[in-house]
């Protein structure tokens, strides 16, 4: 019974919906039916006005945000890298990583094939923001870097919207395996992304409807 208000205009009103645990969860709806917002109360960026958020039967207000924030991994829509190695890119997040963890979530995001192919591997330079490689390569380096931790939760939004055919094929495959041992929501208007889904949840005027359940 989720409701949150922006600037006086209602965006959720009695939202309800479950998330299940290593299972793929799409949002879909149009631009502003709430999604984001959902993300944000998600990762308690926002604060509800009302209702309930339970992670594994506990109110989202009562755990330790800094620790709950290190189980989330996150890609936005447009990732942005760091104008430095992809090396330093990857290890941003958790600065102990051994190469083998780095490989490991290269591998599973689709990204290693590809870095190997540059002279330069893990050492070469994305340029700023990541504009030296393109929005594919971005996005599944991105993903590695959000992985790399190991996040019990992973969010994702749009994460196929503008990458080419092939990237999104390799990152629905990724996301496929991730959902093995992490929680994984999306947000998304890619039908194909949506056929890796689990449980789809159409958001419109502030609640959502579960058109699809496996």
């Amino acid at each position: 019974n989720i409701k949150f208000s922006f600037e006086e205009k209602e965006v959720l009103k009695d939202l309800n919906l479950t998330i299940k645990k290593n299972k793929i969860t799409v949002l879909i709806g149009e631009s502003g039916s709430g999604k984001t917002t959902i993300m944000d109360l998600l990762m308690s960026l926002q604060k509800k006005e009302s209702g309930h958020i339970l992670i594994n039967g506990n109110d989202i207000e009562s755990l330790d945000l800094k620790e709950f924030r290190k189980l989330i991994g996150y890609v936005p829509q447009d990732p942005v890298l760091f104008f430095s190695s992809i090396k330093a890119n990857m290890m941003w997040p958790k600065e102990n990583l051994n190469s083998n963890e780095i490989q490991e979530a290269l591998k599973l995001a689709n990204a290693y094939d590809f870095i190997m192919q540059f002279p330069k591997k893990l050492e070469t330079m994305v340029g700023e923001k990541g504009t030296e490689i393109s929005g594919g390569q971005r996005q599944r380096i991105a993903l590695a870097r959000a992985i790399v931790r190991k996040p019990k939760l992973l969010i994702l939004d749009e994460p196929t919207s503008s990458v080419d055919l092939e990237s999104q094929k390799l990152i629905k495959d990724s996301l496929v395996k991730i959902s093995k041992f992490a929680t994984i929501v999306i947000t998304t208007h890619e039908k194909s992304t949506m056929e890796i889904a689990n449980d789809i949840f159409e958001i419109s005027h502030g609640k959502s409807n579960l058109l699809k359940s496996i």
